[in-house]
């Protein structure tokens, strides 16, 4: 019988695996990156839902914060332009969530 295994192997293992966990990374440090640019009291609200080639498509967790957020969405264009990740986006979409906890 086989004693443990690390996770490290088992994801070093699997280009897969390491693939998603690099992708997730690049999306919480994206995500991070786009609270940034908004006001402290709509950032915890926001997330990154999908960076498509030239469109940032952003989640929230109700139609109010989505309407906040619409408010915002020319400072965000204009701030994603000035870096690396986000510097071809020329369309931000706004989706509100579906709660699965409410259904």
């Amino acid at each position: 019988m086989k004693g443990p295994v690390r996770v490290g192997s088992i994801v070093a293992d699997t280009p897969a695996l390491s693939a998603l966990i690099e992708h997730a990374r690049r999306f919480e440090a994206l995500e991070a990156l786009v609270r940034s640019w908004l006001p402290a009291t709509l950032a915890p609200h926001v997330g990154v839902a999908n960076l498509r080639e030239d469109t940032l498509i952003l989640s929230v967790k109700s139609a109010a914060w989505a309407t906040k957020l619409r408010y915002e969405v020319p400072t965000l264009l204009a701030a994603a332009r000035r870096h690396a990740p986000t510097r071809d986006v020329r369309d931000i979409k706004i989706r509100v969530r579906v709660d699965s906890a409410a259904g």
